[in-house]
């Protein structure tokens, strides 16, 4: 991914810095959290850190690119995409599951079905 079209991209670069900040160097995850999580400009982050507007930006890139390398090589966050994918697939499957089951199997044996569903929900 474009480390351009990381910076512009804040969702992005949050998920991937949930998952690899603990690969940055101290400096780099203050950088990123100042600028993603804290909201601060450029500016307000080099006046803060007593350096130039350029060298917080080009710092920042260099920490997204490391972002975008670690996901390239590791693939966590895209793991975690399509697991949650695959979840929300199955809820919804205990969803008509559980909808058949009320329409199709009355009294206890229902009873003891639902409970099934819900056990199994809660294991999602």
């Amino acid at each position: 991914m474009a480390t351009d079209r990381l910076l512009a991209d804040r969702f992005t670069v949050i998920r991937l810095f949930d998952a690899y900040a603990r690969l940055l160097t101290p400096r780099q995850q203050q950088l990123v959290a100042l600028y993603f999580h804290d909201d601060l400009s450029l500016s307000e982050i080099a006046e803060r850190l007593g350096v130039t507007r350029q060298a917080i930006h080009d710092s920042l890139r260099r920490s997204l690119a490391e972002l975008a390398r670690y996901e390239e090589l590791l693939g966590l966050v895209q793991r975690a995409r399509g697991e949650d994918r695959r979840r929300q697939a199955l809820l919804r499957e205990l969803d008509g599951l559980e909808g058949e089951i009320r329409r199709t199997v009355p009294g206890r044996a229902g009873q003891r079905l639902l409970a099934r569903v819900r056990a199994l929900r809660a294991l999602v």
